[in-house]
């Protein structure tokens, strides 16, 4: 193999290398033995690499294209089911179980591929969905909905426009113990305010810091926190919002920012948000049981509630950023 070929997107400024990877290319890369570790620090490095908070390997995808109900519009498809597996992997190379905005950039990086050669009319056609997406983790498969509307360029390919991802994502089940010297390091800086552990597939901590907290805060306390957990932790600052110049809290939103185990300072967490969305619930920050906007340094994210199963979901907008190809014959870890 000689090269490796990856598109990055991001969702609320959290960024992921994707490589959606056929058969032919999984043997290649199979064959290759390349040290992923080391090969996702390299490619995540925003430096010498190409620069992103993580690296999903996507294989195991069906290659069935979608196809219109025979009443559907000409502009329209149905909505096609796929099933992939995701291996992801931190910026700094360690491993990850799963990742919210990880997720829908993987999803709309599928969706990207199945309407590339599909053709349609001139203009935008919205849809309410186009892709339902069942991705194997290593904590269990997730379901991801796409919704976007076509656009057709000038070279007659399709593009999506605006896509919105929902992830939906498991109850949020308790996570590792807090150490009593832990619970004294936060009542130092935080006083006596609500602290609680969570877990969604990956594990975090959420303190109810009451105020905004800077990036160099975040930073340096996250880290000093994470610091009490072996296999380390994700730790989400959060705070009761202020609209319009009031000082009252918004009943339906809060601020959060975060520290990502294995990425450090990050724009954006989607497990992060969905675990503090249930936490400020269950503290009263917000109205529980009621959609909750949690606004991050790289955007809003939406946490609502399944009809069906009562599940959290998190809703958040997606972007292409751009396509990549990495020699790896030249620059891989084995050189």
């Amino acid at each position: 193999m000689e090269a490796l070929r990856f598109a990055k997107h991001q969702a609320l400024g959290n960024d992921f290398l994707i490589a959606l990877m056929q058969p032919d290319e999984e043997t290649a890369f199979a064959e290759s033995q390349l040290k992923l570790p080391a090969l996702a620090a390299q490619l995540c490095d925003r430096s010498s690499g190409i620069g992103a908070d993580g690296l999903i390997l996507a294989t195991d995808m069906s290659t069935t294209q979608p196809s219109a109900a025979p009443d559907a519009p000409e502009t329209a498809s149905a909505a096609t089911v796929r099933q992939v597996r995701m291996t992801l992997f931190n910026s700094d190379g360690s491993s990850a179980e799963v990742s919210g905005n990880g997720l829908a950039c993987l999803a709309n990086e599928v969706a990207r591929t199945l309407v590339s050669s599909m053709e349609f009319c001139e203009g935008a056609e919205a849809l309410d969905s186009i892709l339902e997406l069942t991705v194997d983790t290593v904590d269990g498969a997730r379901r991801v909905t796409l919704s976007a509307e076509f656009a057709t360029t000038e070279s007659g390919s399709v593009e999506l426009v605006d896509p919105l991802a929902e992830v939906h994502m498991p109850d949020v089940a308790p996570g590792p113990n807090v150490t009593a010297e832990l619970d004294e390091q936060i009542s130092t800086v935080f006083g006596d305010t609500q602290r609680a552990i969570g877990n969604v597939g990956n594990p975090h901590l959420v303190i109810n810091a009451v105020r905004p907290m800077n990036a160099r805060e975040t930073a340096d306390l996250g880290a000093a926190f994470e610091a009490h957990f072996p296999s380390g932790i994700n730790v989400e600052f959060i705070w009761r919002t202020e609209h319009d110049g009031s000082t009252s809290a918004a009943p339906s939103s809060i601020g959060m920012s975060v520290w990502e185990r294995g990425a450090g300072l990050t724009q954006a967490c989607g497990t992060g948000a969905v675990t503090a969305a249930m936490r400020a619930q269950d503290w009263g920050l917000v109205t529980a049981n009621e959609e909750t906007t949690v606004e991050m340094p790289g955007g809003e994210a939406t946490i609502s509630t399944d009809d069906d199963d009562g599940h959290p979901i998190l809703s958040v907008w997606v972007e292409h950023l751009g396509d990549y190809e990495w020699p790896v014959r030249e620059r891989s870890p084995d050189g």
